[in-house]
């Protein structure tokens, strides 16, 4: 296998891990596997309805939880990216070297990778490229 056949190979691996991590996260925040008791107020009384009268509603997520979800789909993108990284011939340890000589020198390299490289890493957002920098800049090996 060629060179630029593995590293294009490796990108559309990326790339789907990246694209399905979202969904993913976003069909895990709105499931529940629980159905709470909800209380309806009829004209002074409150009824508590449970999960056999009437209708059952599952609780709402709360914004820690949705939050949680959405860093855990951050951090599946950014592990997706490393791997990219890592099973592209030696160029992981270009970018660890780059991002020890600073951002601006990492940008500048990752900016001159090739197209599939480059693509997949502005697929990422701010905090996801600053998390892969940061995992980076932090590597002994």
């Amino acid at each position: 296998m060629t060179k630029s056949a593995r590293i294009a190979a490796a990108s559309i691996v990326a790339a789907l891990a990246i694209g399905v991590a979202a969904p993913a996260a976003s069909a895990a925040q709105t499931a529940s596997p629980a159905v709470s008791a909800v209380s309806v107020s009829r004209g002074g009384d409150v009824a508590a309805i449970g999960q056999f009268g009437g209708t059952a509603q599952a609780p709402a997520a709360s914004p820690a939880d949705v939050a949680a979800v959405q860093q855990a789909a951050e951090n599946a993108k950014g592990k997706a990216f490393m791997e990219l990284l890592k099973r592209t011939g030696g160029l992981f340890s270009k970018a660890v070297s780059k991002a020890k000589e600073g951002r601006a020198a990492f940008n500048s390299w990752m900016g001159n990778q090739h197209w599939s490289v480059k693509s997949a890493w502005w697929l990422l957002s701010g905090g996801v490229q600053t998390w892969v920098f940061e995992q980076l800049l932090n590597w002994v090996g």
